[in-house]
């Protein structure tokens, strides 16, 4: 007998949801390794918020509110190492 666990797992994840999910890898574009980084975990965190048992529109605002955490994190991030290495 197959455990819903199980079956969760192996279903394919969408397409479209990992081009929602990865939307915070956007960061790569002007945030470097630091962006790269807070974009994927992001994602991650977004496919997690698509497999649970919210609703469609929670799962969007959530998605949302994950990737601007991301830019916030990124933003707070470089602001603290722009003025440890280039005080002026």
């Amino acid at each position: 007998m197959e455990h819903a666990s199980e079956k969760m797992e192996t279903e394919k994840t969408p397409k479209y949801v990992h081009l929602i999910a990865g939307w915070p890898f956007v960061l790569v574009l002007f945030g470097g390794l630091i962006g790269g980084g807070l974009g994927g975990l992001a994602y991650l965190i977004n496919l997690k918020i698509y497999h649970s048992q919210l609703s469609k529109i929670n799962k969007i605002l959530a998605n949302i509110m994950c990737g601007m955490v991301a830019i916030s994190a990124w933003w707070w991030i470089a602001g603290a190492v722009q003025n440890t290495f280039f005080k002026v």
